[in-house]
């Protein structure tokens, strides 16, 4: 068995990859590791070019039904390593990043589930120190929050034993978005808690693939809903967001914030459609 398998989702990513595999390769492989490309329903030539250029790498392909989290999904459950790496195509480790990681979840706790670098953006905020919190009724995330703190989908490493127990990502979320939020929640009710490493960096270029579209602003939206259903529905909880909605709504209209309306619209039809 490996000692670490790193899972790295990619859509259309191709030119992404080549850019960053080479430095995750390398700290992957000063680990006894294995890296994972998982080609979610690509229309580029990543499941042609990638096998040329990185043969070391093992590349799986999906065909039908993108999604984040089915991806990470499926490369978890086919890689062999005692621990598991969630890592976005478009990061840079920085020399000895992963080794330190995995010292770290090797010495930790028992109940230490995940270990999370700090993982800089290039505008200066770090993913890792993000956290949710429930206000005047929405779920809201935001760096250093007062909130509960979640494993960052960018990057992160598993105890293989308890990413199995909870059972990976929930696929409600497919394509993306809260889902890291929504494990980081089930993990912390499992009686589990995640370690942050400050002292370890891994850059993260943000967004690079899915970039800030309407589309994608609308689907975080409508991921949001699904995930307070999911996970605030205490009845304080849901009077708060029966007050609420309609304002944060009225407020959305006049000031034309159509990612918060079509993302409502959505969820509404999202639930119809799962009833």
């Amino acid at each position: 068995m490996k000692k670490l398998s790193v899972i790295v989702p990619s859509r259309n990513g191709l030119l992404i990859l080549k850019k960053f595999l080479p430095a995750i390769i390398h700290e992957t492989q000063r680990v006894q590791g294995e890296v994972i490309v998982v080609d979610d329903c690509s229309t580029d030539s990543t499941s042609s070019e990638i096998p040329e250029q990185f043969p070391e790498v093992t590349l799986l392909l999906r065909k039908q039904n993108p999604g984040f989290c089915h991806a990470v999904n499926l490369g978890m459950s086919r890689s062999t390593g005692s621990y598991l790496m969630l890592l976005n195509n478009d990061t840079i480790p920085e020399e000895n990043a992963f080794e330190k990681l995995v010292f770290a979840l090797e010495e930790s706790e028992e109940n230490i589930a995940v270990v999370v670098p700090s993982i800089t953006r290039p505008d200066g905020s770090d993913d890792s120190s993000f956290r949710w919190a429930f206000r005047h009724g929405l779920a809201v995330t935001g760096e250093s929050i007062p909130g509960e703190e979640y494993p960052s989908g960018a990057c992160a490493v598993w105890k293989r034993y308890v990413w199995e127990e909870l059972g990976g990502l929930s696929t409600m979320y497919a394509p993306i978005y809260w889902e890291d939020t929504d494990m980081g929640v089930r993990m912390h009710s499992a009686g589990y808690n995640m370690k942050r490493c400050g002292n370890i960096t891994v850059k993260h270029m943000h967004a690079a693939t899915m970039g800030g579209s309407p589309e994608s602003e609308t689907l975080r939206e409508r991921n949001r809903f699904i995930f307070m259903d999911n996970n605030c529905n205490s009845p304080a909880r849901r009077i708060s967001r029966a007050f609420w909605l309609p304002v944060h709504y009225f407020i959305a209209v006049i000031k034309r914030n159509r990612a918060f309306t079509n993302g409502y619209r959505d969820y509404l039809k999202f639930k119809r459609d799962h009833k």
